[in-house]
């Protein structure tokens, strides 16, 4: 009997017995359909096939018995993982004539093609990346160059994308819906390009994506901001959107109809994504009809059980698919399968739903007495298995959705501690929670690594067993118990008797026992942070009307400084404060600021800079006080026909040059009117100086100056009464 046949309809050929050739598909099973013959050529191969070492192969492939495992070795590996859906290279952008598609279900993070690329009037570069032909659902998180990013609006505002507080790069995303196919218009792209992108023409039916503008930049800054690894080459960043993509049936909320698209909402259940992957027309094409939905509710049930482990609680069974448009349907649907253990099962009357890896008291025995003919056994014997554990590599949320391996699961009975372990590697990139990858480990651990595996022979009573799990096996006081069935159910040529495999299987088989988890080899993802020396012997001072800096020479000779200064009553400490640039000459060992106004206190502060793009911190800032002239003393006004004397005292500052007199015929400074300038006199000198006025009151004000731009507070005012 051929699997091809068992996956999709009854196996013909055996007249009434036909119908009951309802078989169930075990997929995890199949990695473990191997025993232990170490040196099998079959092994070596098939392992080669799958990404494992030919000596952890070696567990892969046995006869059992009387029970051969006759498949074709294109048959297992396209079962199993290959060709599989690189869900982790989804991310990336391409840029090529024709890109790969993709179908997505679950909370997944796409990149895509480009479709479009051009510079707006402005020098903005304008281009689109279409990420997938499914419905994106919210809310939408953006990965630029993997890094997760904030957006605001529709602007990028993680510190890396953005410079002096502004943002250079925007993310418009468009999708459809069930009713609609056409995703809303790129409207920000035709007022931009108005001659090129038309949104009546340009509709983009049945996908979802995004417009993505990179503002225009000085060419001397624009290696800091456009410095990433984009399709287009030109330093734009590549850019992929997380979303919760696609819509399922779920037959257990009331709100949703059967055929009617439009009430279905997205999932990350494990059960409904295979149901609906199982109906979708790009995926196995199957009539909603021809599903069992309501084995299809009770597994999803299961999947959305809660499992405690150690880093957070999670459901049992959550799955996340990126479909690639060159890769069988068939074997998504295993990877997805794959996520939870999972076996496809039809009735009695040809509909089908997944099994999920779960245990269950088994409804079908077997006994010796009634139904099995004759009984074969492999018991393992001490290192006679060559892996002691096993590893899932699952695509980790945690890790930027890039492939990683889980802890890895341990045999106990097989691993030995401080010894050289070997484990058996299997990818489920379906998978992107630990501790799901780890309970999938077990399960395939304890099925390809078991300490026993019997291989009975029974009466046509044993066709049940293609429509179950598991059995109760009655044989002897050794041979007796649950055990799992690992193998096709064969029928010999007479079709009187069938014969299959089966291990060991109890109540924790799909959970992780105390101690069982443990922590994710990676840990959380961390970036490592290029630094570099910040400048130092660095003083400043006030010079020139000017501030001025010099500091020690980098020891590199890619890096630069970078100075900058404030007003201090301007300073907020927000991005967008008015900080002026100063200008800087490394050769010199030098910098100095524009013309600033000597009385007015500032901050300055200074970083490193490297060529490579590496912005060092910004120092703590330096306080650069005023420079203020200390004012006159001892002003005084005498009164006199037409005119008014006026005396003071000149300041002993070196810088003193002069003194600028004001009058106003009020008490208020802003009412005078500048009637002297740059008055000059000795340091410390008294002087007098006669204002001829016409009658009457006035008040006079006398300020210190350097006769250029540094000013005292005016000292007044003084009035007096003129006659």
């Amino acid at each position: 009997m051929k699997l091809a046949r068992l996956i999709d309809k009854p196996a013909l050929g055996y007249g009434k017995v036909g119908r009951i050739l309802i078989s169930v598909v075990t997929v995890a099973a199949l990695v473990a359909i191997a025993v232990f013959v170490p040196g099998s050529a079959f092994a070596a191969s098939f392992a080669s096939s799958i990404g494992v070492t030919a000596a952890q192969g070696a567990t892969i492939l046995v006869a059992i018995g009387s029970v051969a495992i006759s498949l074709a070795s294109s048959l297992l590996t396209g079962i199993l993982f290959r060709p599989k859906s690189d869900m982790s290279a989804a991310k990336i952008n391409v840029r090529i004539e024709a890109p790969q598609r993709w179908i997505a279900a679950g909370k997944v993070l796409l990149g895509g093609g480009v479709n479009f690329a051009e510079f707006d009037s402005q020098g903005n570069l304008w281009w689109i990346i279409i990420h997938s032909d499914s419905i994106a659902n919210g809310p939408f998180q953006y990965y630029l160059d993997s890094k997760l990013v904030t957006v605001s609006g529709n602007n990028v505002t993680s510190p890396d994308f953005m410079r002096k507080g502004k943002s250079y790069f925007r993310i418009w995303t468009h999708t459809y819906s069930e009713t609609d196919p056409v995703p809303t218009g790129a409207t920000e792209l035709a007022a931009a390009l108005p001659s090129l992108w038309d949104v009546a023409s340009h509709q983009l039916v049945g996908t979802t994506y995004s417009v993505i503008c990179g503002l225009s930049i000085k060419l001397d800054n624009r290696y800091k901001v456009y410095r990433w690894r984009g399709p287009l080459g030109m330093g734009e960043p590549n850019v992929a959107l997380l979303a919760n993509w696609s819509n399922m049936y779920d037959p257990r909320d009331p709100e949703q109809t059967l055929g009617d698209r439009s009430t279905y909402k997205p999932s990350r259940n494990n059960s409904l994504i295979w149901a609906w992957w199982r109906t979708h027309p790009y995926g196995m094409k199957k009539p909603e009809s021809e599903v069992n939905w309501d084995m299809v509710a009770e597994q999803a049930d299961i999947c959305d059980q809660t499992v405690v482990g150690i880093e957070s609680t999670q459901p049992r069974y959550e799955c996340a698919i990126a479909a690639r448009d060159d890769v069988g349907r068939g074997d998504i649907q295993t990877q997805i399968m794959l996520a939870c253990d999972g076996q496809i099962v039809f009735d009695d009357e040809g509909k089908s739903w997944m099994r999920a890896g779960h245990y269950h008291v088994p409804t079908l025995s077997l006994s010796r007495n009634r139904d099995i003919i004759a009984m074969e056994s492999i018991e393992a014997q001490d290192g006679e298995s060559e892996t002691q554990g096993v590893v899932v590599r699952f695509l980790d949320h945690l890790a930027e959705f890039t492939t990683q391996p889980s802890a890895a699961w341990r045999n106990p009975n097989y691993y030995k501690p401080n010894e050289g372990n070997t484990f058996l590697t299997v990818d489920i990139p379906t998978i992107y929670n630990h501790n799901q990858a780890m309970r999938v480990a077990k399960s395939i651990g304890m099925r390809s690594q078991p300490l026993q595996k019997l291989a009975p022979t029974t009466g046509l009573r044993g066709l049940r067993a293609m429509q179950e799990r598991f059995v109760d096996i009655n044989y002897d006081n050794t041979f007796a118990g649950d055990y799992e069935i690992i193998s096709p159910v064969e029928i010999d040529e007479s079709g009187m008797f069938c014969s299959l495999a089966l291990v060991p299987v109890g109540p924790d088989r799909f959970d992780l026992l105390a101690g069982e988890e443990r922590a994710r080899p990676n840990g959380t993802t961390t970036e490592t942070t290029v630094t570099i020396d910040p400048p130092s012997g660095v003083t400043v001072m006030r010079a020139n009307n000017r501030i001025e800096a010099r500091f020690d020479a980098p020891d590199r000779e890619d890096v630069r400084y970078e100075f900058q200064y404030i007003n201090q009553s301007d300073y907020t400490d927000a991005e967008s404060d008015p900080w002026g640039q100063m200008q800087t000459d490394m050769d010199a060992l030098f910098a100095f600021s524009g013309v600033v106004d000597q009385n007015v206190p500032q901050y300055v502060r200074w970083r490193a800079v490297s060529s490579g793009g590496t912005d060092g911190a910004w120092s703590t800032l330096y306080s650069l006080g005023s420079l203020a002239m200390p004012p006159v003393t001892d002003l005084s006004v005498t009164p006199d026909t037409g005119s008014a004397l006026l005396a003071w005292k000149n300041p002993t500052d070196a810088r003193f040059f002069g003194v600028d007199v004001f009058r106003s015929t009020t008490p208020l400074f802003g009412d005078a009117t500048q009637v002297l300038t740059n008055y000059g006199g000795a340091l410390g000198e008294v002087q007098w100086w006669t204002n001829s006025v016409a009658p009457g009151t006035y008040y006079w004000w006398v300020r210190a100056t350097d006769g250029a731009s540094l000013f005292a507070n005016p000292t007044g005012p003084v009035s007096a009464t003129v006659t």
